[in-house]
């Protein structure tokens, strides 16, 4: 995972027609920081006070507090905290909704394309940013989940601030710089739709599933080199040797494209894999389930 840094947060938060309406500062402890404090950003979705933000390696989502108009501390409810992607569901308490614009218009961080302007700053719209690339890899190591590169013009953005494509759509969120202060990796916002199904459950932190296979991460092809027994992939069929094409109807071309194509899995959710088995394709439904690692 990408190195972190971060622990309290500042919310940007505005309405559907994207003008700033109010900022909030909410701030929690870190256990591996020694305490010390962070800044990050959030968004609030809806009128419920269903509040995004990014709670980084080291931060306690569950000591999340922000202050009122009396400067007092208010508790902010923990929904659910995705310890993979860092993706942190909190509620705004009632009283410190008004005023706070709405984010509506969600997008598809999948149709970027490198070069493709996006805003970082809705202040500032006039400075856009610009799409590098989709990113599966950082620094030799595989990444958990496709980020997205981007350079933007206005130094580093904290995390959690969102980022909007040329329709004013809600894409991504910044995680992190990479190796300069003007270029940062940004979080899908398709990692928000996934861990919200959790939600739905009554679950309060994401499970991230597997089918129990291993595959070769050297290999420029997505192939299987073994197969658990008892696992979701060994009832479905999966062999040895057999190449992954396809997981859930989207073309996967190598190692880190099943990595990201994983962590989207539904544990009890009947997914389609389309390989190939020396010369014949099959497809195969496997039933994920929650990696044991998170059970």
């Amino acid at each position: 995972m990408l190195k972190t840094w971060f622990s309290v947060l500042f919310f940007t938060l505005f309405s559907s027609l994207l003008a700033y309406s109010q900022s909030k500062t909410l701030s929690f402890s870190s256990v591996a920081e020694g305490g010390k404090t962070y800044e990050a950003e959030g968004t609030l979705m809806d009128d419920n006070g269903t509040l995004v933000t990014i709670a980084l390696v080291g931060a306690d989502p569950t000591k999340a507090t922000v202050k009122n108009a009396k400067g007092e501390d208010l508790a902010l409810k923990l929904i659910i905290h995705d310890p993979v992607s860092r993706i942190t569901i909190l509620e705004l308490p009632e009283a410190e909704r008004d005023g706070v614009g709405v984010v509506s218009m969600i997008g598809d961080s999948t149709t970027l394309e490198p070069g493709d302007a996006v805003i970082t700053n809705i202040v500032k719209r006039n400075e856009v940013s610009r799409v590098v690339s989709h990113v599966r890899r950082h620094k030799g190591k595989i990444l958990p989940l496709t980020f997205v590169r981007i350079n933007h013009p206005l130094g580093l953005q904290r995390a959690g601030t969102p980022v909007l494509n040329s329709k004013d759509e809600l894409v991504a969120f910044v995680f992190q710089k990479d190796s300069s202060d003007k270029t940062m990796f940004a979080l899908p916002v398709e990692v928000l739709t996934n861990v919200k199904r959790f939600v739905k459950k009554g679950v309060g932190t994401f499970k991230p599933c597997w089918i129990g296979v291993s595959m070769d991460h050297l290999n420029d092809a997505p192939v299987i080199i073994s197969v658990r027994p008892g696992t979701p992939a060994r009832d479905a069929g999966l062999l040895k040797d057999d190449v992954v094409l396809s997981i859930g109807g989207k073309k996967v071309a190598d190692y880190p494209a099943v990595v990201n194509a994983f962590y989207y899995l539904q544990a009890g959710s009947p997914t389609e894999f389309k390989i190939l088995r020396g010369t014949k394709l099959m497809n195969l439904s496997v039933i994920p389930e929650v990696n044991p690692l998170y059970k």
